[in-house]
């Protein structure tokens, strides 16, 4: 999905995750990449599997860009 503009602004999803060794937190921006949602937390699985769910998130949102939160421990 690309962006699309409508006056001055550019509309585009954001896609915030924490990654830990046993959970994903997923978070999605608004289109207009003001406000953000949590979504569910994904249990770990694998990396192949927790690379697929969040796949398809990607797909279902259209995410443009996606951010990596810095977690304090990684044991979540």
């Amino acid at each position: 999905m690309a962006n699309w503009r409508i006056g001055e602004f550019v509309y585009l999803r954001i896609l915030g995750l924490d990654l830990g060794e046993k959970r994903i937190g997923i978070s999605m921006s608004d289109e207009l990449g003001i406000t953000a949602q949590g979504l569910p937390t994904i249990k770990s699985i694998n990396e192949i599997e927790d690379l697929k769910n969040i796949k398809e998130i990607i797909d279902k949102y259209g995410v443009e860009k996606i951010v990596l939160g810095f977690p304090i421990n990684m044991n979540g």
